[in-house]
């Protein structure tokens, strides 16, 4: 004899359930151009994020990792998402194990750390072909990083199963990500193919919606060919350029052609750098590295290092 109340295994799961995927609260991250800074949920705010990339940390280790970055005074942290660890052949993916980005996303979430996301399609990010899959080299004819239609369909295929992944965990949607980043230094890039930059902003649009804010990143060098009207501009420089003390004014300068009104930001401050086989260990004076920083917060500035 069947119970008078039987127990329906989805209603079991369910509270379970959500408590592991986002829930919609109808936050907003926008940027107030009237007093060039953002607001957070209506608020003034400022990030001060660092960088941490899943796919270079053990998924043990992930939360004490974010723990200890939430606890050294970071509100957010920035990450990029390679497309080759999770497309390693086409139309194959994997987001299990230590490539399940939305596992690092719960524990961002559970250190109370907001989330700048920097998906590509290109990352740099010292990787191997900076994200982008080796097989695309299959094809001798296909032209990496810009409008060649051979490119373009395989970043399309990938993004339409990265970015509605991503979608719920978008913070208008309940999420930690309050920004996403369209490429990666484009400015560059020797093609300089805005018809390709415009592909993926409207490709972003379409799959995540108006109300995320989309940036770009770039050196003051790369400004002209990274930037695009849409996209809220960034810049990125270290200490090294900071040497002379009006380098970083003439640098937001700089800036301010491509971005007149909003908050300042600093999208890669390098407190760090890259070795070279054959060269030097690369380090940088934490005297600098900690005078630069100050320096942009009291411009009230936002930064990620």
């Amino acid at each position: 004899m069947a119970p008078k109340n039987p127990l329906c295994l989805p209603s079991l799961l369910l509270p379970l359930l959500t408590l592991l995927l986002p829930q919609a609260d109808s936050g907003s991250f926008v940027v107030d151009r009237d007093h060039d800074r953002f607001l957070l949920d209506g608020a003034p705010f400022r990030y001060v994020s660092g960088s941490l990339h899943y796919f270079r940390v053990p998924r043990v280790l992930w939360a004490d990792r974010l723990f200890k970055m939430r606890m050294s005074g970071l509100n957010a942290i920035q990450f990029y998402v390679p497309w080759n660890y999770h497309e390693p052949e086409p139309g194959v993916y994997n987001f299990n194990g230590s490539r399940d980005l939305f596992a690092f996303l719960r524990e961002a979430t559970l250190a109370n750390l907001l989330v700048i996301l920097r998906p590509g399609p290109y990352i740099c990010a010292e990787w191997d072909m900076g994200g982008l899959p080796a097989w695309l080299l299959r094809n001798p004819k296909i032209h990496l990083r810009t409008s060649d239609p051979d490119f373009l369909a395989a970043v399309d295929s990938w993004f339409k199963v990265l970015l509605p992944k991503i979608y719920p965990w978008l913070y208008h949607n309940g999420g930690n990500i309050i920004s996403i980043q369209v490429e990666n230094e484009y400015g560059s890039y020797r093609a300089c193919d805005m018809n390709y930059m415009r592909h993926l902003a409207g490709l972003f649009r379409a799959l995540l919606g108006d109300k995320i804010l989309l940036f770009t990143t770039d050196g003051p060098e790369g400004l002209k060919c990274g930037s695009l009207q849409g996209l809220y501009t960034t810049v990125d420089f270290g200490p090294g350029l900071l040497s002379k003390a009006d380098n970083m004014t003439k640098t937001f300068a700089l800036l301010r052609k491509y971005e007149p009104h909003g908050p300042l930001v600093n999208s890669e401050y390098y407190t760090g750098w890259l070795d070279y086989w054959g060269q030097n260990h690369s380090t940088r004076s934490i005297p600098a590295v900690t005078k630069g920083l100050e320096n942009m917060l009291k411009l009230g500035a936002s930064v990620n290092m």
